[in-house]
């Protein structure tokens, strides 16, 4: 896996234009999307979303911006570093 040949505690990619994050073995994976709802071969619904990172020493505050429904909602998730 990329993270652990980079030995870093959070992994930012965007290769799929669709949002995603998770906690695994204490690291943090993020995939923010695509600001424009950019087509994907694997996912018709693409939903337009971005991220803005808060970083304070050990812990990250993700904001997730989605456009569902012309809607803007906003999403929060922390991750602190064990």
């Amino acid at each position: 896996m990329v993270q652990r040949q980079l030995d870093v505690d959070i992994l930012i990619s965007g290769h799929t234009h669709k949002f995603q994050a998770l906690e695994h073995e204490g690291k943090f994976f993020l995939n923010p999307g695509s600001a424009t709802g950019s087509y994907n071969a694997l996912d018709s619904n693409v939903i337009p979303s971005f991220v803005i990172l808060d970083i304070q020493q050990s812990t990250v505050v993700s904001y997730i911006y989605k456009l569902i429904d012309e809607e803007v909602k906003v999403e929060r998730i922390e991750y602190r570093k064990s």
